[in-house]
């Protein structure tokens, strides 16, 4: 077991019930603290319980960044841009069955689009040239 000096301020009250424990330093007492006595084989059985705690906890953090099956990471963002041009394709895609697309200047007019869909101008702004019916 590696050793590692660590610092860090802790209320009085917690360092006295520390310090009531028995052993022989404030690691050992502390470990006695948390229910294990202080013996040196007993580090292995923590060591190896932290490591499997972190295993496990870069199990959970993997899943909850988004990582596909695949390896490769689903950015937030990407996907509520996906879901945005979605919606605001099938939105134009059903002004266009019923031949009600807004123009200005020969143009989709974009204020017009964003007040009959309720898509904000911004979206439908960015979009709407990768929208395959202009």
């Amino acid at each position: 077991m590696k050793t590692v000096q660590c610092t860090f301020r802790l209320p009085e009250d917690v360092v006295d019930l520390i310090d009531k424990q028995v052993g022989k330093t404030r690691t050992d007492k502390l470990l006695s603290l948390l229910g294990f006595s202080c013996n040196q084989n007993d580090y292995t059985v923590i060591e190896k319980r932290l490591s499997d705690l972190e295993k496990r906890l870069s199990q959970i953090e993997s899943k909850d960044s988004g990582t596909a099956s695949q390896g490769k990471k689903v950015d937030a963002n990407e996907v509520r841009a996906k879901e945005a041009k979605a919606r605001l394709f099938k939105e134009l895609d059903a002004l266009k069955e019923k031949d009600e697309i807004p123009l200005y200047r020969g143009k989709p007019s974009i204020t017009k689009i964003s007040e009959i869909t309720g898509i904000d101008r911004g979206t439908i702004s960015k979009y709407i040239k990768d929208w395959g019916a202009l």
